[in-house]
């Protein structure tokens, strides 16, 4: 199967000094703010009901502005609904196309990034991503979901990306990726500080896989010394057994574990949290590389297992950079400078 449609050029990595940001057109060192407040938006989305998920998408990126967040997060599918093989040739995908460019008006109207998301087409192949938007208004790429969970009618991604949005140093996720913890775990080593994770797991019924969930989201921070933002789609109040919607619980994780905000089972709301982002160290996956201020006073090494250093390193190539310099077709002409 041939590869996604965004082809962000590999962070190649030789110093391995993750911990400044460097801009991509200035190549300088870039200041992380020492605050920012996101939000995880929990709404209850299905196939088929694109206007009516639009509408929701737009109102949650208002009040998440209202509300002084600088990043909203929406679920796995969330403007599309998560569409089975069967939905999928019904499908409106130039409506699609343009509901997403109306997110990213707006999201430049505002001044706040948004983390979309949605279901795509190119030929005959079909994506799971979440569409990047920087706070300008400007698409950085889609991360493609890497590993499906049985979902065949999808292509698979190409692993871990990386990307700035309100100054800080982020990378996504989708769902059944939780299950697959290097992925966060090489984007933090290649300087992310913010593991935002958009789910559309099981539904409420699947009680047997819930603590399984919540303990992934939760280890997703606290191995990483980092926040995580986790969205999921709420089950539905008058149908808790009909596909295309899961459990609700969205939250946020501080670096040690901490649940900050979290949402119930079939809420509808924003889950905001304001994340001082020093405190989001890293320093358990930098560590591995060297990079872990406290290695040397210790233990008197930098490198306490060069062979596993080597084995990250060589790993960190796989992390790919979304930076804006390749987008979906339908955002080329659209695209703003920062």
């Amino acid at each position: 199967m041939r590869s996604t449609i965004v082809s962000c050029f590999v962070l190649m990595i030789s110093s391995f000094q993750f911990v400044n940001l460097v801009d991509a057109d200035e190549r300088k060192p870039v200041a992380e703010p020492e605050e920012i407040k996101v939000a995880a938006a929990q709404l209850l989305t299905d196939v088929g009901d694109l206007d009516v998920n639009k509408q929701k998408i737009l109102q949650a990126i208002r009040d998440a502005k209202s509300a002084g967040c600088h990043i909203v997060l929406f679920h796995e599918g969330c403007l599309t609904g998560y569409p089975s093989r069967d939905d999928l040739p019904a499908m409106d995908f130039e409506e699609v196309r343009k509901a997403e460019r109306e997110v990213r008006h707006l999201a430049e109207e505002l001044g706040i990034a948004v983390l979309l998301g949605s279901t795509g087409k190119e030929g005959d192949r079909f994506f799971n991503y979440v569409l990047v938007i920087n706070e300008q208004g400007r698409v950085l790429g889609q991360y493609n979901k890497t590993w499906r969970a049985g979902e065949a009618h999808y292509c698979a991604g190409r692993g871990p990306v990386i990307f700035r949005i309100a100054g800080v140093e982020a990378t996504v996720i989708i769902c059944h990726d939780l299950r697959y913890p290097e992925l966060s775990r090489l984007a933090v080593t290649a300087g992310a500080r913010i593991v935002f994770i958009a789910n559309n797991e099981s539904g409420i019924t699947a009680e047997h896989k819930q603590l399984g969930y919540r303990s992934m989201q939760i280890s997703r921070a606290t191995e990483n010394l980092v926040y995580s933002v986790m969205t999921n789609c709420p089950a539905d109040p008058q149908n808790v057994t009909r596909p295309n919607c899961s459990h609700g619980n969205s939250k946020i994780v501080d670096p040690l574990g901490n649940v900050i905000d979290e949402a119930g089972m079939f809420e509808e709301r924003l889950v905001t949290a304001q994340l001082k982002i020093k405190q989001a160290t890293a320093s358990s996956a930098r560590r591995t590389v060297g990079q872990n201020e406290s290695t040397a006073r210790l233990y008197g090494t930098t490198f306490e297992n060069e062979a596993y250093a080597d084995w990250v390193k060589a790993g960190l190539k796989l992390v790919r950079r979304l930076d804006g310099t390749e987008v979906p077709a339908h955002f080329r002409a659209a695209v703003v400078a920062p």
